[in-house]
């Protein structure tokens, strides 16, 4: 009989030796691991883990289940995971995206205050555009991630592979609020940077 294990309302069909997970997608190989952090199961997480689960392997896509974690939400998964020899600087590629960009990108406000607090890197966001965190959290509109991301150091004057700072990225998304702000941000940097 093959090993299962029911997270939230899915049943899995495991292989003990590879703990890979068959859930009925063929398209793509993935570990149970990866299901397990996408949805937050804690408690399943650490019983394949101690039954010796792979807690750092790349999918088919190249994501690691910290990446589905920080992507979803679950900052005690994503903790489980770094504190278990996960990398928190692994990327994905041809983007070269981060667990720390993919809860930028989701808006998962207390997933990057925590990977931020575990030392992510604030480097440049997506490798293709050039475009840094703050400009993701810019065009998104969301004034409390780029706070965040400001006050952990995140460069306002960081331009992309066209130029253009996080403030252009929130007045051309429409953003005009955020856009005002950042360029309060701006001027204060650069007031202090020159006195």
């Amino acid at each position: 009989m093959t090993p299962s294990i029911m997270t939230g309302s899915r049943a899995y069909n495991f292989n003990i030796d590879t703990f890979e997970a068959d859930s009925g997608n063929l398209n793509l190989t993935h570990s149970l691991m990866h299901d397990l952090a996408r949805e937050g199961d804690l408690l399943s997480a650490e019983v394949i883990f101690e039954a010796g689960a792979p807690i750092d392997s790349p999918n088919d896509e190249g994501r690691r289940p910290l990446h589905e974690a920080a992507a979803s939400g679950h900052a005690d998964i994503a903790a489980f995971l770094l504190d278990n020899g996960a990398d928190i600087e692994a990327a994905v590629q041809p983007f070269g995206h981060t667990a720390l960009t993919l809860a930028v990108q989701q808006g998962h406000y207390d997933v990057v205050a925590y990977l931020l607090k575990r030392g992510a890197s604030l480097g440049c966001a997506d490798r293709l555009s050039g475009a840094g965190l703050l400009h993701i959290a810019a065009a998104k509109g969301d004034a409390k991630m780029a706070g965040l991301l400001i006050r952990a150091g995140a460069d306002v004057f960081a331009e992309d592979k066209r130029g253009l700072t996080a403030r252009d990225a929130a007045a051309r998304a429409g953003h005009t609020g955020l856009e005002h702000t950042l360029l309060k941000v701006m001027e204060h940097h650069y007031k202090y940077a020159v006195a």
